[in-house]
């Protein structure tokens, strides 16, 4: 048998409930849900299968309910809580990429990662390259070049099957 849950709730069943039934986002009526099973005395390993979370996720979200109520439980957003790393570039040389970037300068991430060591001496692995391009929002990608003899015309015509045979 399992030890109790003790937790010190500010919300009944009843308003757990009307709670989960009214939330229109999948994630927070899933934690809603497993809230309120566990209010009603349902196990913590019921509640969570139950709701489809796994049982460390449900402890998970006591322990914030313990910490701070419901709304720290809502507020909660999956993967947003860490700030990550800083760039390596500043402002003005992320500034700079872009610009760069603008000009057609670079066709494939490689060279603007070799650009980008070569102009500041920072050292970048291709996915970190290509990780901050888009956050930067370019794209190193340019079209195809085009054939000097390409008459688009004609090509448009091929595509609708408007050509003789030859």
């Amino acid at each position: 048998m399992s030890k109790p849950v003790v937790v010190p709730w500010t919300e009944t069943a009843d308003e757990l409930y009307t709670h989960f039934t009214r939330e229109p986002d999948s994630r927070r009526r899933q934690r809603l849900q497993a809230l309120w099973l566990v209010r009603t005395g349902t196990s913590i390993t019921a509640a969570a299968r139950l709701a489809g979370v796994g049982q460390r996720s449900l402890e998970r979200w006591l322990s914030w309910y313990r910490q701070g109520g419901l709304t720290t439980v809502l507020d909660r957003v999956p993967g947003h809580g860490a700030e990550g790393q800083t760039s390596r570039l500043t402002p003005e040389q992320q500034q700079a990429v872009v610009a760069q970037t603008a000009t057609g300068a670079f066709r494939t991430y490689h060279e603007a990662r070799d650009w980008v060591r070569q102009e500041f001496g920072v050292g970048y692995s291709y996915k970190g390259i290509s990780t901050l391009l888009a956050r930067l929002d370019v794209h190193p990608k340019v079209p195809r070049p085009q054939a000097a003899k390409a008459d688009p015309a004609v090509q448009a015509a091929w595509k609708r099957g408007g050509l003789p045979p030859p």
